[in-house]
């Protein structure tokens, strides 16, 4: 009987442990991914700062600020952006979105709206 008892026990705890440890593996992916958004999120909006601040605002006050400047600003802040990302990052982008330079410059793009506003 203490056999039986003891068996039963074991196995509830082995369940029990396996659930816990699946959970805990869930809490974990979900921060993990959690950080990599923020930092992917913050690299963008300090890439687009920072070309807005040391070449597109220079080019506007100049009247000069066409679609090729356009252009050119986007490259710089896909260049500021992958240059501040983790390797980390680039692999989570890649690993969920594909084209990496397609996908900042998509954030890129919409960071530009939001800080226009």
């Amino acid at each position: 009987m203490n056999e039986l008892i003891g068996g039963i026990f074991l196995l509830a705890v082995t369940a029990v442990g396996g659930f816990a440890a699946g959970a805990l593996r869930q809490v974990a992916n979900a921060y993990t991914e959690n950080r990599l958004l923020s930092e992917i999120a913050d690299a963008v909006a300090d890439a687009v700062a920072c070309v807005s601040q040391t070449y597109v605002d220079e080019l506007k006050e100049l009247g000069r600020f066409d679609e090729a400047a356009q252009k050119i600003a986007v490259t710089k802040a896909l260049a500021a952006c992958m240059a501040s990302l983790s390797e980390s990052a680039k692999d989570f982008i890649t690993n969920n979105y594909g084209d990496i330079a397609a996908y900042l410059t998509q954030r890129i793009e919409a960071q530009v709206r939001l800080q226009k506003l």
